[in-house]
């Protein structure tokens, strides 16, 4: 964690589980660690990133209160030279 460029912001860089223990209560402990840790430097929000086809990790942090803020998306295109339409 660190502090965001936002005052009283912290960030959630990583949390990461490995796969044998998940499902079981780490990833909810770790986040409410997260969140005593916030409160004790006095932050008024803590954030994080989440992959959008992690839908696992996206259940969890919405089970803990978490609001989506922000969406991004892209398109992966095709290489130029395959495309006949650009040739036109």
């Amino acid at each position: 964690m660190r502090a965001s460029n936002k005052p009283g912001a912290i960030q959630v860089w990583d949390v990461v589980i490995d796969p044998e223990h998940r499902g079981q209560g780490y990833g909810r402990a770790a986040m409410q660690l997260a969140e005593t840790y916030a409160h004790a430097r006095g932050a008024r929000t803590l954030g994080l990133s989440v992959f959008g086809f992690n839908s696992v990790a996206r259940g969890l942090y919405e089970s803990l209160g978490y609001e989506t803020t922000s969406v991004k998306m892209r398109k992966h295109l095709e290489a130029p030279e395959l495309r006949d339409d650009l040739a036109q």
